[in-house]
């Protein structure tokens, strides 16, 4: 089993009302990556620039995520800086520069075409469908955004996700991608678009999955303290994908269990700045919330 995770290695600045990071370990590949590997072993196919350092490269060798598809592609890595308001739900991008990722081609190293699942990370939607096409007979593929590709590629978007099995959007990207307030309605405007599963992140509500045999929705684990949501929802589809990629089938039953893996993941992510809680996160941790989360949504049958 191989969990193929492709996007951006980054690095990030990132400011809440509470504090402030810059040169901080970023990018929608890196917590997916990070995440993942807890479950299955991930292949890492990313460009990173001249410039990244080599400390940071460093954090991410770790026994179970191989780097061979993480290549050095010209001077600048990509960089992004965005700043959260008071409830942390709520951010605004600063700046996004694309570095390394302007022009950079993923190519698969030999034998990753056979890569049993695969994530591709927010991204330009081209390339997601181009390294899709690329695989040879993966059990499950799964497509992310931000607002830079859905304001400036959104018909390419929309064809990339007809090529998935699954859509990953947060709350507002899918009200604007379906262009309704309805976060049940965008699922379903999604998925009479093409899409086979959608999956909506809702920041600390959790999240929610339509498709067109099931409706799920897995609350957001009851944290105390929020230091930065950052890459919460790649850590989300890093262990939703990372289940996944374990099972023997892939049915209803367990695709709700990834959804409940991915949010047990995504509430140890929030605890630290970037991936910094991930890079110390061990899977005992992970079962562990796991079966609380079961025991928060667990209720009697009405007599």
């Amino acid at each position: 089993m191989s969990l193929l995770v492709a996007g951006w290695v980054a690095m990030d600045e990132i400011e809440t009302p509470f504090a402030k990071v810059t040169e901080s370990l970023g990018g929608s590949a890196t917590c997916a990556a990070l995440a993942g590997s807890l479950f299955t072993d991930v292949r890492l196919l990313a460009a990173v620039g001249e410039d990244f350092p080599a400390g940071e490269r460093a954090k991410l060798v770790r026994p179970n995520i191989d780097l061979a598809g993480l290549v050095t592609s010209g001077p600048k890595t990509s960089r992004w800086g965005g700043r959260y308001h008071y409830d942390m739900n709520t951010r605004d991008t600063l700046y996004t520069e694309l570095g390394v990722n302007l022009d950079w081609t993923p190519a698969l190293p030999d034998g990753w075409e056979h890569s049993t699942t695969a994530f591709l990370a927010a991204g330009d939607p081209l390339l997601q469908r181009a390294i899709i096409r690329s695989l040879a007979a993966p059990r499950a593929t799964m497509v992310d955004t931000i607002k830079f590709f859905i304001d400036g590629a959104l018909d390419d978007l929309k064809e990339t996700m007809r090529h998935a099995d699954f859509v990953a959007l947060n709350e507002s990207e899918a009200r604007e991608v379906a262009r309704t307030p309805s976060i049940a309605r965008a699922g379903r405007e999604l998925i009479n678009g093409g899409a086979r599963g959608v999956l909506i992140k809702l920041g600390e509500y959790g999240a929610a999955l339509i498709s067109d045999e099931d409706y799920f929705v897995a609350p957001g684990y009851p944290l105390d303290e929020v230091i930065d949501p950052t890459g919460a929802g790649d850590a989300f589809a890093g262990g939703f994908m990372g289940h996944l990629d374990t099972v023997p089938v892939i049915n209803a039953a367990e695709v709700r269990r990834g959804v409940v893996y991915g949010s047990a993941v995504a509430s140890f992510c929030v605890e630290g700045f970037g991936p910094n809680r991930l890079l110390t996160l061990t899977r005992d941790e992970v079962d562990a919330r796991y079966r609380e989360f079961r025991r928060l949504t667990y209720f009697e049958a009405a007599d």
